[in-house]
Order: structure tokens, then sequence, then C-alpha cells
């Protein structure tokens, strides 16, 4: 790809406006609004909400005050008609741009920022260079908003080069990719249903500049859940008998559930991360919540541990005489990239002279990604797809995602907008 020095600055703008303007999973309002008006002005048809995903029964859903806030927030910038599309927590957004008969490719970027305050730290970038959040409390902390800005600048390759492409292409972003919530609502809606080739690219702090994992395979099925327990009050001091201690419920259950003893081989993990409940230290509680997440590296591991917590906290609350609900807020599949599109990859980096240490694909573990329900539905009908990896360690500090002062090296957004725009030019020659 012949690299364009305009694009490449835009595609660094691109980053910093989103990093400086996070939005949290459902709310990704003004985000949405902002790429919608990219694509259009780029000649790309546009989808939005429930064009692209299925917007009932949407899972993990913010409080209903903190939806109307970011909503309110986005018309005044957008206006009413502009985000109409968007209510109601319908924040997906595609770009289709249509080269003619060839392949379908879907390239699948993730939006939403984390519940993190970043560092104010002075050594932190974007403190130096001025773009940090301006949300307290809200923060790209796991590079979303740089994938924000590669779709982009892809989205200015594929419509300057438009005419060497055969071909149907489609730039998905999908909402809720934390607590891998969003995927879901798109695969129900059969939005990618006729498609092709379906990759996604994730940069990691913690992996050296100029490295590629062609196919990560060592993403967890996952469930996350709120249970909740339902007790009886009574008085603590003068008749707690009378009661029915959902706390304690609460507490027998998170016990189990760290005492399970893994059988088999693979990775199995199981947490509870917060836990709230009663009213006041005299009275009996008579309602307590757990937030609870199971991994495993398999879904049939996933399944034996979603088994096993369903027994324990059945067994818990039967022996306090307290009743109980288990919602699922989350979920995603265990799935491997299709090795030859792998190698198509690994191919198309080793001819670039940026990527230096070519993986053709790994399994290891990475935690779990939202985009594995994507590709294990689109493997189900006979495409193919791959997650892509990506080293973006700033000058060779090992930041962790998730953390306040996480950061990425800018240096990684341009070769992977190349590493996607090859590719996709090698997908659209195999076509003629």
């Amino acid at each position: 790809m012949e690299i364009n020095h305009s694009i490449e600055q835009k595609i660094i703008a691109y980053r910093r406006h989103f990093h400086a303007n996070p939005e949290l999973g459902w709310l990704e309002y003004s985000t949405a609004a902002f790429i919608a008006e990219e694509l259009l002005n780029l000649g790309f048809e546009v989808k939005r909400g429930h064009e692209v995903m299925q917007v009932d029964n949407l899972m993990g859903l913010p409080a209903e005050q903190d939806n109307q806030l970011a909503f309110e927030k986005a018309e005044k910038i957008f206006g009413p008609e502009k985000m109409q599309a968007f209510a109601n927590n319908s924040t997906a957004v595609a770009g289709i741009l249509n080269c003619g008969e060839g392949p379908r490719v879907a390239i699948r970027v993730d939006m939403d920022a984390l519940p993190i305050t970043e560092s104010n730290s002075r050594d932190h970038f974007p403190n130096q260079a001025g773009f940090a959040s301006e949300s307290r409390g809200i923060m790209h902390a796991c590079g979303h908003d740089a994938h924000m800005a590669i779709g982009l600048g892809l989205a200015h390759y594929l419509a300057k080069y438009a005419s060497q492409l055969k071909g149907n292409y489609i730039l998905l972003f999908q909402p809720a990719e934390e607590g891998v919530r969003g995927a879901a609502s798109i695969v129900k809606s059969g939005f990618l249903k006729d498609v092709d080739y379906l990759l996604a690219a994730h940069l990691w702090s913690n992996m050296p500049l100029s490295k590629v994992v062609c196919s990560q395979n060592g993403t967890a099925a996952t469930d996350k859940l709120d249970v909740t327990f339902y007790g009886k009050a009574a008085h603590a001091g003068i008749c707690p008998e009378k009661g029915n201690n959902a706390i304690l419920a609460a507490a027998n259950t998170i016990l189990g559930l760290h005492e399970i003893q893994f059988t088999g081989e693979g990775l199995r993990r199981v947490n509870v991360g917060r836990i709230e409940g009663g009213t006041a230290r005299n009275i009996i509680a008579d309602g307590a919540k757990l937030e609870i997440e199971l991994r495993a590296d398999s879904q049939t591991g996933e399944n034996e541990l979603l088994e096993k917590l369903e027994s324990i906290v059945k067994a818990s609350a039967h022996k306090q005489g307290c009743s109980f609900e288990i919602k699922k807020v989350g979920e995603a599949s265990a799935a491997c990239g299709d090795n030859s599109l792998a190698i198509q990859i690994r191919d198309e980096a080793m001819n670039m002279n940026y990527f230096t240490d070519v993986i053709l694909s790994d399994k290891q573990n990475r935690g779990s990604e939202d985009f594995t329900s994507l590709m294990k539905d689109l493997q189900a009908r006979g495409g193919k797809a791959s997650f892509i990896g990506v080293g973006a360690s700033m000058y060779g500090k090992n930041l962790e995602h998730h953390t306040p002062d996480f950061d990425i090296a800018e240096a990684a957004l341009n070769p992977t907008v190349a590493l996607f725009f090859n590719l996709i030019k090698r997908l659209s020659r195999s076509h003629l």
C-alpha cells in the first residue's frame, strides 16, 4: 500500500479524538454518530442501529439516567434527526462499500471505553499531548480508540482505491465489547449472514512493536452473570430465626464457587468480582447480589462451569430459605481462526517492511473477546474468520490493559491499516 501521509495524520487525529471522548458500552451515541458522518463523507452506504443489530433483549444495559444523559449530550452535538436511529442503546454502525462482483469482507471494530479514571501523571503521553479523557471516570484503557481510528483509516484507503477492488466491504463498528455484550445483538440480527471473510485486530500494549499474531486462538468462552438472592428481613438481635439471610446465601455461594475443583486439561476461571446486599447491621438481609464471571478455553468447559454454578447457587439459597435469580449480562464463545486465512494474513505481513516478528497463530491466554461470537457464527455458515493481534507497546514499556496508565504506540496504527488493506486486495484478486 502506498502510504498517504495525509491519511496517516488523520488516523492519529481520529485516535486522539476518540481517546479524549470515551463512552461506555451501549452509550456510544456521540461515537457512533461521529463515525457515521465520517463514513458518509467518504461515500460509504451507512447502516445504523436496528439496521445492524437486534435491539431486543440487550445484555448488561446501563442505568436509564446514564443512558438519557449520554443521548442528550449527543443530541446537542449532532441534532435529534441524526441521533434518532441510535436511540435506546442502538449504537452499532456500519459502512458498506460495493465494488462489484467479488468477496464479501467484513472488518469488526469495537467502540466502547471502560469505567476507569485516567492517570494524571506527567509521564502519561495523552496528558503530554493534550488528548486525555475529558470524561471523568471513563477511559479508553483497552485500545478501542485506536481500533476505531484504524477502521476509519481503512475507510479512507478503501474509498481512495475503490476502483482497484472487486467485492463488497463492510466496516462494522460494534458497541459494548467490554463485558462481551454487543456481538450477540449482531449475531441475532443476521447482518453478517452473507459475509465470506470476517476480520478483527486488537492492539496490545504488552506486545512488542512490529510483532503480529495472525490468528489469536487463546480467547476463552465466558459468561457474565448477576445472581440475586431474595430473603426475608428480621430483627438480628431479637428474632433472627424469623428471617432468611440473603447475605449468607451469597457468602456460601462465593465459598462454593471458589472451592470448585477443576478436572481435566485446559483453562478454567471463576471470579466473584462484586457483592452488595442488606440494609443495616441489625437487620437480617433480605437481599444480596453477586456479579460473577466464568471463563474456560472450550465451550464444553464453560458449560460445565455454568452447571456447577447453578447447582451451588441453588443449594446455597435453599439452605437459607431464599429464592434466587440468575441473569446473564454478557457471553462470548471460544473459537479458533481459520488456518488458511491466517496463512494469507501471514504472507501479507511478511511482505511489509514493518512487521519483523510474524507469528502464524498462538493459544496465549488473553482473556475473552466478543469477536469470537461473530467468528463462530460466521464459520458455522461456511465463512472464514481470524482475530489478529498487533504489538503496540510504548517504547518497550509493558503497560497493562484496563489500567489508568494504559497507552498504545501510535506507530502501530498505520501498519495495521496497511495490513488490512493489503489483505483485502489479496482477497479481491483471488476472486477475479
